[in-house]
């Protein structure tokens, strides 16, 4: 029930799912997603350790500052994704957009990430 009533509040552009032996470092990513204006972050951690936690990313604003909010999502996600790259052993993170596209988010650049940002939110 509380999930529903979180999905309802926030519109989300992408969801990443997350594979790994360990989970604490996503509060991290979460609360630098957090301090960022005109985005909504939820991180959804499962009750079962094989299963995957769940960050869903929302843009809130159009325009340009939709698109700075990409940009700047786009690069915290890249950092994360590739400073995190040795330091977390075995991981898969999977980028999901609303149309239910997956892609390896640990391949993208900066500017792939932000593409996809820009092209699922100007879809909602």
């Amino acid at each position: 029930m509380e999930k529903k009533a979180q999905e309802k509040s926030m519109d989300t552009t992408m969801t990443l799912e997350f594979f790994s032996e360990t989970k604490e470092h996503l509060k991290t990513l979460e609360q630098q997603l957090k301090h960022e204006h005109d985005v909504d972050v939820d991180l959804l951690e499962p009750k079962d350790t094989t299963a995957p936690a769940l960050v869903a990313i929302g843009i809130k604003k159009h325009g340009e500052r939709a698109e700075k909010a990409a940009q700047r999502v786009a690069q915290i996600l890249y950092r994360f994704l590739h400073d995190e790259a040795g330091a977390t052993g075995q991981k898969q993170i999977i980028l999901f957009t609303r149309e239910g596209d997956r892609v390896n988010a640990e391949s993208l650049s900066v500017e792939e990430i932000e593409k996809i940002l820009a092209q699922t939110r100007s879809k909602g």
